[in-house]
């Protein structure tokens, strides 16, 4: 019997009135606006770009937004996901495949004239990366579905949350590659260093959320103080699935207060079960950073600014979210909070007077 052939990549996306409103790059925090001021240098240019960061970074957003910037905003922006796909699957997708009636054209011949996402090109081979490297070099590609020779005008894109130094040195990724690659690349930040653009991120979330539901929930300000203690070890993708889990266990429709804050953090309950079940089966690793993970805990290498310098006229402030934070998870009893705040009774209680924060009183 014939094997079974990949299906073809993800259809190419084209703009069109029928999409929608892509979802915006939110730039607010300086860690965001040196990613746009990257992605303003690289747009232009038909340089192949290389986007870094941990999972959930918004790498895909980037690109689009590179995309969308570029002059080759009009073609296709078609995405080839590398990560679990064996490197014969991969060689068909990128090329096309001749074996199947009719033929399917490759990730490169539908992305000519526009732009080409590598998910994960971390995930390559060496044989798929020498590949990329000749393309990349010669600008052109046979094509196994007519066998003609063809060269198009498209920009690459590629993302990587692989360690790509550490390949190198270890001789699972070519030199040539990488330095090629990282002749334009974009770090991306992760969330717990971009707090200035938690409320944007918050807004757009709840937009998404209301458009596909028919919804109209909506959270106070005040409610997002925990957000800026969390430490999320997926990113963007955490904060969604908290403000989801919040939005699906809310008494109405203005939120007030996360389920953190009374102890039913989602992913802390879902890390227990995982490390219940740890026990059992030692070689099993728990996740990155989720053991004794607590979301309203503030990380030990955390440094406070200076309470002076903090004007508290700011609603927005992140040291003012901090401090709510911490006060509403102790109960609004300070030494607790002090404790959690890793600061001592008598700053916590000078922070107070300064940021103009009324202590609850029950």
């Amino acid at each position: 019997m014939p094997r079974n052939r990949p299906s073809a990549v993800h259809t190419p996306e084209r703009p069109s009135p029928r999409q929608g409103v892509p979802r915006p790059l939110i730039a607010r925090s300086p860690a965001m606006q040196r990613v746009q001021t990257r992605l303003q240098q690289y747009a232009a240019v038909r340089t192949p770009v290389l986007l870094r960061g941990e999972a959930g970074t918004g790498k895909d957003t980037v690109a689009r937004a590179l995309h969308a910037g570029s002059p080759w905003r009009d073609g296709a922006f078609v995405k080839l996901p590398c990560d679990h796909v064996s490197e014969e699957e991969l060689l068909l997708l990128l090329l096309g495949d001749a074996t199947r009636t009719p033929a399917v054209p490759g990730a490169l011949a539908q992305a000519a004239g526009g732009t080409l996402f590598l998910s994960e090109i971390g995930r390559f081979s060496l044989r798929l990366q020498q590949l990329l490297l000749l393309l990349l070099s010669r600008q052109s590609f046979l094509s196994p579905v007519d066998n003609r020779e063809q060269c198009g005008d498209t920009r690459l894109v590629c993302a990587s949350e692989v360690n790509l130094e550490e390949q190198v040195a270890a001789g699972a990724f070519l030199p040539e590659l990488y330095y090629c690659l990282h002749v334009a690349s974009i770090p991306l930040p992760p969330l717990r260093e971009r707090h200035a653009d938690i409320p944007e991120l918050v807004e757009d979330f709840f937009r998404r959320f209301n458009q596909r539901n028919h919804a109209r929930v909506s959270i106070t300000a005040q409610a997002l103080s925990p957000l800026y203690l969390c430490q999320w070890p997926a990113n963007q993708r955490d904060l969604e699935n908290c403000l989801e889990y919040a939005v699906l266990h809310r008494q109405d429709d203005v939120i007030t207060q996360l389920p953190c804050i009374h102890g039913t953090c989602l992913r802390k309950q879902l890390n227990l079960r995982i490390e219940h079940y740890s026990k059992r089966h030692k070689d099993i690793p728990l996740p990155v950073a989720t053991e004794g993970w607590d979301p309203c805990r503030a990380p030990s290498n955390l440094q406070l600014p200076a309470v002076q310098s903090v004007s508290g006229k700011d609603a927005d402030d992140e040291i003012r979210h901090r401090f709510i934070a911490a006060l509403e998870k102790s109960g609004w009893v300070k030494a607790k909070a002090a404790r959690l705040l890793n600061i001592t009774p008598r700053q916590l209680y000078y922070a107070l007077q300064k940021l103009n924060i009324e202590v609850r009183k029950f």
